[in-house]
């Protein structure tokens, strides 16, 4: 993301000049209260809108942070520190819920603020000019002034600079990272150091000279008040979900149907609403979630959904080529629509209008006449063209934002009405009372999906599903199903799923993931494999409960009774965070994989197949693309008979592990780290 320009800049600087002063709001509250207000205030560093450290993989940090914003479904306020050694304190007077910057976890000790889970890997490098003499080492530095900012100084750090007899200089605590680096490379400083994520920015564009490194890796952390547990436990979920998740690779590519067939896989755009694809008892549910799953079982696809990362437009994913069709559950846009090819309708809504309940309702859509309104992309386009003046004002939250998104812009008192479809109208104000339908703005605006121009294949065999599925009344019966009107039975041996819950054994599930370093989340999806959340459930073999414990397994991890949800799931993150502790040594991603499929047919198959996959050229590190590979080869008996496990179901693991990590995503997408 560049960063070059930065127009509203001016508005960073004034917000963070206002929190400075004596009026400056102070709130100490944690999690429940950035979701009330809906915004999370995070303090920055010096130049952190300039030159953001990049992240290895998971792109800059700020980045990041817009991401874990978006999913504690709150915007961003940012409050930028004028000097490095005032961010612990800006965040420990309740001036911000969070302070970035370069921090170890030990530079937080002795404060009232708490380190999150690592963000990132660094080691720490001494800098000089690159114009001197080339052969120039270390210990020709000795004696030489070192300048750096002292909040940056740790004891290893001193330690180590003492021991090359370097002097420390104090350099000035508002100067940005990037500028100390820039006075080194233009020859203003002898001497800096500099952590490597930092180094990694700066090194094109700066002729410097590196030493080192300095230190061990050590972690980049973010930093929460010690009090704000539950937001600590939010942002450290959200961290391992981002590694695990964000190692999956994403094919880019603009395919039509031949392609997709070889291929065997339907990439599907969407999002998750209670419109399109949403987690219901640990399964996916959804209207277009489900016309979806019967489009790919009719062409005999594998269904893949592609859900954009938060605030990135759904048209935009699929016109880069992260999809093959997009199923928004919206019309299309007219300015867009010669830029897609779309399908025949295959529904027909109208387009309503809702008010907050402290507003008088509208009698007609004439009312609104010079009035804003929000609403998505696609919708906003059709209210664009209403007859009326003045027109319309239609704004949009974000480029993401759908009927949901409107609606509670309205109910948090952001915006004084929102245009919806009627499903989404339903299904949200049957659930509220702080909201109120208004008058139809337009009727029977056509549902499509949507397609890049480059699938006309794809588009015709879309258009015969869909015309098959409403004359055969499946879109009836789905539209009954999973749009209010009526829900399916629930078999009443099942404990029941509280309201905003994954399970009915989330509070089991967050404390057992905690103990265990995990993210409930993938122990729930682990569960959900397993179990269907059926306590009582048992399996062929004698495996039981919640995790399926063969009875060995129970036994020695020492459960007493496999049928016990506390019991049970305290062994099962307890089992999976053994079975990670085998591939210690790989990134979390690969780790998080190897465990699961280790779960499944047990960890010396995986190591087998970390064994094929060296003599095969392939990286035994790696699972995606590597290790995963080598476990389709090892299902064959003639091959798996070369190896110290012998013959090995891995077929079945591999795909195993797949649904695990796919049902893990969606779980990500639709409930927040709590």
């Amino acid at each position: 993301m560049g960063h070059s320009v930065r127009p509203y800049r001016f508005v960073f600087v004034v917000i963070g000049l206002l929190l400075f002063s004596a009026c400056a709001e102070r709130r100490t509250g944690g999690l429940d209260a950035i979701r009330e207000s809906g915004e999370i205030r995070i303090a920055v560093r010096p130049g952190f809108f300039d030159s953001p450290a990049p992240l290895s993989e998971e792109g800059d940090q700020e980045t990041q942070l817009r991401h874990l914003a978006a999913r504690l479904g709150a915007e961003i306020r940012w409050v930028e520190s004028r000097r490095h050694d005032r961010l612990v304190e800006i965040l420990e007077s309740g001036r911000a819920d969070m302070a970035v910057s370069r921090f170890s976890a030990a530079s937080l000790l002795g404060s009232q603020a708490v380190s999150s889970a690592p963000v990132e890997w660094v080691e720490d490098f001494l800098v000089t000019n690159g114009d001197g003499n080339p052969e120039q080492t270390m210990e020709d530095l000795r004696g030489g002034q070192v300048h750096l900012q002292l909040s940056a100084l740790s004891p290893t750090l001193r330690s180590t600079l003492d021991g090359l007899d370097l002097q420390i200089v104090a350099a000035p605590e508002h100067l940005p990272l990037e500028e100390l680096l820039g006075q080194v490379a233009r020859g203003e400083v002898p001497l800096t150091v500099v952590d490597s994520g930092v180094l990694e920015r700066s090194l094109h564009s700066r002729s410097l000279r590196i030493f080192g490194p300095l230190t061990d890796r050590r972690p980049v952390v973010w930093a929460v008040r010690a009090q704000n547990l539950q937001l600590r436990r939010a942002v450290d979920d959200f961290l391992f979900a981002e590694k695990v998740l964000t190692r999956r690779a994403r094919s880019r590519s603009c395919r039509d149907l031949h392609q997709i067939r070889l291929a065997r896989v339907l990439r599907v755009v969407t999002r998750n609403s209670p419109t399109t694809c949403y987690v219901a008892r640990g399964g996916l549910e959804g209207f277009e979630y489900e016309l979806a799953v019967a489009f790919a079982r009719e062409e005999r696809l594998r269904l893949e959904l592609s859900i954009p990362p938060p605030g990135v437009d759904p048209l935009d994913w699929l016109e880069q080529g992260f999809g093959d069709i997009a199923l928004l559950h919206e019309p299309i846009e007219p300015s867009r629509e010669g830029n897609f090819l779309v399908s025949e309708p295959y529904r027909q809504v109208d387009l309503i209008s809702v008010v907050s309940h402290r507003v008088e309702p509208s009698i007609s859509v004439d009312d609104f006449a010079g009035m804003t309104m929000v609403a998505s992309r696609s919708v906003s386009g059709l209210v664009r063209q209403l007859p009326l003046e003045p027109a319309i004002e239609i704004e949009q939250p974000t480029p993401d934002a759908d009927a949901f998104s409107a609606l509670q812009a309205v109910a948090r008192g952001r915006a004084f009405a929102a245009v919806a479809d009627e499903d989404a109208v339903r299904l949200e104000l049957d659930n509220r009372s702080d909201l109120v339908r208004g008058p139809v703005v337009l009727p029977d605006v056509p549902l499509v999906w949507i397609l890049n121009t480059t699938s006309p294949q794809l588009r015709e065999k879309a258009d015969g599903f869909l015309r098959r599925a409403g004359d055969s009344g499946l879109i009836l019966q789905l539209t009954q199903k999973s749009l209010g009107i009526w829900r399916p039975h629930v078999s009443p041996r099942l404990p029941p799923v509280p309201d905003g819950h994954l399970t009915p054994y989330d509070e089991y599930l967050t404390w057992a993931a905690r103990q265990n370093g995990l993210d409930w989340r993938l122990l729930a999806s682990l569960m959900y494999e397993e179990s269907r959340f059926d306590p009582d459930a048992v399996g062929p073999g004698g495996s039981a409960g919640l995790f399926q414990f063969m009875p060995f397994t129970w036994r020695e991890l020492g459960v007493e009774d496999p049928h016990h949800p506390g019991e049970a799931i305290e062994a099962g993150a307890r089992y999976l965070s053994t079975l990670m502790d085998k591939f210690d040594e790989l990134d979390l991603p690969d780790r998080v994989a190897m465990a699961i499929a280790s779960y499944n047919v047990g960890p010396r198959h995986v190591f087998d197949a970390r064994r094929l996959a060296v003599e095969m050229g392939f990286d035994p590190n790696r699972w995606s693309g590597s290790v995963e590979t080598a476990m389709y080869i090892l299902d064959d008996p003639q091959v798996a008979r070369r190896y110290p496990a012998g013959v090995c179901r891995c077929r079945r693991g591999a795909a195993y592990t797949r649904r695990i990590l796919r049902r893990y995503a969606a779980y990500t997408e639709q409930f927040p780290p709590a």
